[in-house]
């Protein structure tokens, strides 16, 4: 009788489980991060990745995860981040977000950038397939620490919100070519 009840419940516990797959409902705006929409085979230390978002929604609790093999730990990186926004549901002045950096040996950089989307209520960029799309060089000379495979986590910072209207953002880091003389004009 018991071997009955057990086989029973797991028989109705496997059932419960089955009907949860599926692609679920299609009302459902709750995402679980992004797809990844175009990536290119990157060399060694470059990385431009793009992501994009069901619905047009990036879930507050799903960081997108990148990775790029930083040969040259003594040059200098560029990091270009873009967005596209669906500027009928998007509701703030900037692109809220952070990144991680964390290199092979576990060393850890939090980084907040500023990506303001709005200048005096107007958006900035260009409109590009229906979508508001903006870039942004948000660090000209970037030293990385160490080399080697570098993870990349990058987050949006509404932390307790999906963020709406998000199409999608791509993430472009190269190597930076450097200028000596731009670079001792920004210092002063």
């Amino acid at each position: 009788m018991k071997l009955k009840a057990f086989f029973i419940f797991h028989f109705s516990f496997f059932i419960l489980l089955a009907s949860c797959g599926g692609e679920g409902n299609p009302q459902d705006n709750t995402v679980s991060g992004g797809d990844t929409k175009s990536a290119t085979v990157n060399a060694p230390g470059t990385l431009v990745e793009e992501r994009t978002f069901r619905n047009n929604i990036w879930n507050s609790q799903s960081p997108e995860v990148f990775e790029i093999d930083i040969t040259d730990s003594n040059a200098y990186y560029t990091f270009v981040f873009t967005v596209a926004i669906d500027t009928a549901v998007y509701r703030y002045e900037t692109f809220p977000f952070y990144t991680d950096i964390y290199t092979p040996d576990g060393t850890h950089r939090h980084l907040t950038p500023e990506f303001p989307v709005k200048q005096y209520g107007r958006w900035k960029g260009e409109m590009r397939d229906g979508y508001r799309v903006i870039s942004k060089k948000l660090y000209e000379y970037f030293p990385f620490s160490k080399g080697g495979k570098q993870r990349i986590e990058v987050r949006q910072a509404t932390s307790q919100f999906n963020l709406e209207g998000i199409h999608s953002f791509t993430i472009d880091i190269q190597k930076a070519e450097l200028d000596f003389e731009k670079m001792r004009n920004d210092r002063q």
